[in-house]
């Protein structure tokens, strides 16, 4: 040990040689000793340079046999005798002679209470002599028992084993909670302990610590903090070291941190701080900054933002954690709040399970021999210690990462909990697409996720699942990033149209239909016995009558046809048609439970012959195909008259046959027969992919539009007139913050005319939904995104007093870069994202891209940008503030 300047506390008459022993054995290097001896028979002089003249001839023996052990010690020794210890003059002395160590020789109990409250007031390190030191040879290695009963507790250990421990040291730590291998290896990597001590885990009961037998062969006793002064008043054991306390900036009183581990994934890292203690969710630390700290140095600082912070690659395996508050810290290691392990993708094949299973589920995840298991925190109701804690005790390896963290999502307040197992899959997904290598998932809840290269098990499950090691190797590119978490592939030689124009997207429906000459699919979520309803009745029993197979597919709740006894005219009509076939999906019957209500199919596609596709956001009614210039609109209109803004594709080439199996999925899920499919040959040079998504199965859509977001340089597109998902609203967020420009139409579910909302049914609601909408918004309007609530201009055909419109916005649409773009049922919202089965289009072709993105622009060019200066916009937007905690359950 290095301890150079040493204050030695002893009682006259107390034989000092184990003492002197102790300081040539434990501090081999001292250069000063200052020995003060306590003698309550007389007053002498505080520190007298030497004996005062009327001192006896037994008090000068004394002072001549400390000063002859002192000497062996340093180079350097005053000897002082007083009659009373107080803590003020030792904590004088410490500070005038800038003492690094004080030894403490057989004091009786009165005394050491002082001695205790020296160490609060100067921070500075206490040995206490009891016995000689078992071993007097600095030259052999000190066997030291560390004690760490908590994890301060054992960083203080870790400080003292890096500034004072040799390569020839052996540490035993002892703890409260049995500690793993991983667990010291953190403690190792961020204090900086020399390599080559010994640090062995082991959890004994803490009253083995005054078992003589235990402690057979110590040398030295460390402790982080003064046990009970009676143990220190024993006369026998090994000298006991008390650390000084950990100085740290943090704030008095403030909340302690909870921190999951890391996930390296070559790029960065994407850490997630919140508050330890809080009742469900926890609540993410504010924004500040944060510095991570490896061998007692810091290596990376970040600022938080709603508890998120980014980090580089590659800043070690093991980090320590602690908020800045804006002080440099003396030493960073004293300011450690907290500890993690960073896992990177070299690591042996991996298992993730949800830390949240019972023990028993837990003891089948540690029989796996093959591979390593991590745990996974799905759902942030419980601290990451807290499950550390639980799966230490069940003899698993103490990670915990959380699924937040890994995919990005903030604080995903709206994710449901019957999501858990896809977000478990999600956080699997993305860490094999960065090249860990995953090759199962254990997970919770009746549904089982979909997965790419990888298995969804049960714990029960787990025996029968061989071994693996298929997981890619290194970070996946783009492409196979997207096939790993979108479930799709890229389809080449297709000629893909996109537009956002209700009467053009009439009239390809129509044309379709007209021209086909074998089969019609034609699936939609609602449709309506109304003027565009009518023509397109018409066009499909003109098609089946001149023997076209029609096969007509429709969600039965929103359809409105066979759920809860409904019966819907048109669907009627068209299901007496001869050749015309009807399947509903997914009718319910009796009492629903809320996966009945919120698991439905969203998808809206038409497939004729097999040759050509429309897919997009509309569905059979009115306002999705009419044109503004072609309804004469008044005040007094319904909202439902109101044409709204909607977008689709047509595509032809190959990847019709992937969107026709879309359609034979959900035919045959509602009792319809199988049919053939045969794919069509190239027709042109457009790249697309299909992305299918099955609610409560697979979060694709999702992922797709986080491709779009995430990869994004120069700009990003969002059209889309519901709620956003708060994790695309964290992904937007990050986009700006890294300098891209954000750009996002919305409008309004109750259409708004000069004087107010257009009258209805549900006018009042959809108005409040509205709201939810706009509050979606308010935090990209904030961070200085572009946001722009979509007005239509007043037209000549309309009545004067309805002045400029604000319609609904019901297109789902987004590019980025002028280099891709997407388009289909799916919103941005978490009904789309987890609850309902939806269809996406990607279309990478830069031609296409760029013409859509000149579409959006035109669209911008007469719409109302919202300014966050705008008093009226802050006003309405801290009113809003609490939609942030809307129950997901509750989006429309």
């Amino acid at each position: 040990m290095h301890y150079q300047r040493i204050l030695v506390v002893t009682e006259a008459g107390v034989d000092t040689q184990a003492t002197f022993a102790a300081i040539r054995r434990f501090a081999p290097s001292a250069t000063q000793v200052m020995v003060i001896v306590q003698q309550p028979a007389r007053q002498f002089a505080w520190l007298a340079p030497a004996a005062p003249p009327d001192l006896s001839d037994a008090a000068h023996r004394t002072l001549d046999e400390l000063r002859d052990g002192a000497d062996q010690t340093a180079a350097t020794v005053d000897v002082a005798l007083a009659s009373e210890l107080t803590a003020d003059a030792l904590a004088d002395a410490v500070a005038t002679s800038a003492i690094d160590l004080v030894v403490v020789a057989s004091l009786p109990l009165r005394s050491l209470s002082v001695i205790v409250e020296l160490r609060k007031r100067s921070s500075v390190p206490v040995l206490c002599i009891r016995s000689t030191p078992a071993s007097l040879d600095p030259e052999s290695g000190t066997r030291m028992l560390c004690v760490g009963l908590s994890a301060r507790g054992r960083l203080a250990v870790g400080q003292f084993l890096r500034d004072h421990a040799g390569p020839l040291d052996l540490a035993v730590l002892l703890s409260a909670e049995p500690l793993s291998s991983e667990d010291l290896l953190r403690l190792r990597e961020v204090s900086g302990i020399a390599p080559d001590v010994d640090l062995i885990g082991s959890g004994p009961p803490l009253r083995q610590l005054l078992d003589p037998q235990f402690r057979e062969g110590v040398d030295l006793v460390v402790l982080p903090r003064f046990p009970p002064i009676v143990s220190l008043g024993a006369k026998s054991g090994p000298p006991m070291l008390i650390l000084p306390p950990l100085r740290h900036s943090g704030r008095e009183g403030e909340r302690t941190i909870d921190v999951p581990d890391l996930i390296d994934d070559g790029v960065l890292i994407r850490a997630r701080l919140e508050y330890a203690v809080g009742v469900g969710h926890r609540t993410p630390i504010a924004d500040q900054e944060v510095a991570f700290v490896r061998a007692a140095e810091i290596v990376a600082r970040a600022t938080s933002h709603r508890g998120e912070a980014e980090l580089p690659s590659g800043v070690g395996s093991s980090l320590g954690v602690f908020r800045t508050y804006g002080i440099e810290p003396v030493d960073p290691l004293a300011s450690v709040e907290g500890r993690v392990a960073v896992l990177r993708g070299d690591s042996r094949t991996l298992i993730l399970f949800d830390a949240e299973l019972e023990k028993d589920e837990l003891s089948l995840i540690r029989r796996v021999p093959w591979a390593d298991a991590v745990g996974v925190r799905v759902r942030s109701m419980r601290s990451c210690a807290s499950l550390r804690a639980k799966l230490r005790a069940a003899g698993l390896p103490p990670h915990v990462i959380d699924a937040g963290a890994v995919l990005g999502e903030g604080e995903a307040l709206d994710v449901p909990a019957l999501a858990d197992a896809v977000r478990l899959a999600r956080a699997a997904a993305r860490m094999r697409a960065d090249g860990f290598p995953v090759a199962a998932v254990v997970y919770r809840g009746p549904h089982k996720p979909a997965t790419q290269g990888f298995a969804a098990v049960r714990p029960e499950e787990l025996a029968a699942l061989e071994a693996a090691s298929t997981a890619p190797q290194g970070r996946a590119s783009l492409a196979e990033r997207l096939n790993i978490t979108t479930g799709s592939e890229s389809i080449d030689g297709n000629r893909i149209e996109v537009e956002l124009d209700n009467p053009k997207a009439r009239a390809w429906l129509l044309s379709a239909i007209n021209t086909s000459r074998q089969r019609v699919h034609f699936q939609v979520y609602m449709a309506l016995d109304d003027d565009v309803g009518h023509s397109v009745e018409a066009a499909l029993a003109a098609a089946a009558a001149r023997g076209v197979t029609v096969r007509v597919l429709v969600d039965s709740l929103h359809g409105l046809h066979g759920s809860f006894g409904t019966h819907n005219p048109i669907l009627e009509r068209l299901s007496s048609r001869p050749g015309v076939e009807l399947r509903v999906g997914k009718p319910i019957t009796g009492l629903p439970c809320l996966e009945d209500l919120k698991q439905r199919d969203h998808r809206k596609l038409v497939v004729t012959d097999g040759q050509l596709a429309l897919l997009g956001g509309r569905n059979l009614s009115h306002e999705y195909y009419a044109g503004f210039q072609e309804v004469p609109l008044a005040p007094d209109m319904t909202w439902r008259m109101v044409p709204w803004l909607d977008a689709g594709a047509r595509v032809a080439g190959p990847a019709v046959a992937a969107l026709e199996r879309s359609f034979l999925q959900a035919w045959t899920d509602a009792g319809g027969e199988p049919f053939d499919i045969h794919t069509p040959g190239a027709v042109g040079a457009t790249t697309a992919r299909v992305v299918v998504h099955c609610g409560l199965r697979d979060a694709y859509t999702i992922e797709a539009y986080l491709a779009l977001i995430e990869t994004a340089r120069s700009h990003i597109y969002a059209v889309n007139g519901f709620p956003l998902l708060l994790e695309i609203q964290n992904a937007l967020l990050r986009a700006i913050r890294r300098g891209v420009r954000v750009r996002t139409l919305f409008g309004n579910l109750t259409p708004m005319h000069r004087d107010g909302p257009f009258k209805g049914p549900w006018s009042a609601a959809r108005t409040t939904a509205t709201s939810f909408v706009h509050s979606r918004m308010d935090a990209l309007v904030a961070a200085g995104g572009e946001c722009y609530e979509f007005v239509v201009r007043h037209r000549p055909e309309w009545d004067a007093a309805v002045g400029d419109v604000r319609p609904h916005v019901h297109a789902k649409t987004m590019s980025a870069d002028g280099r891709v773009c997407a388009v289909g049922s799916a919103n941005l919202d978490i009904t789309a994202g987890y609850w309902e089965s939806e269809l996406l289009l990607v279309v990478e072709d830069e031609a296409i891209t760029r013409a859509v993105e000149a579409r959006f622009d035109e669209l911008i060019g007469g719409s109302a940008r919202v300014d966050r200066n705008d008093p009226e916009w802050r006003r309405r937007a801290e009113q809003r503030q609490w939609m942030r905690y809307w129950p997901g359950t509750m989006s429309a």
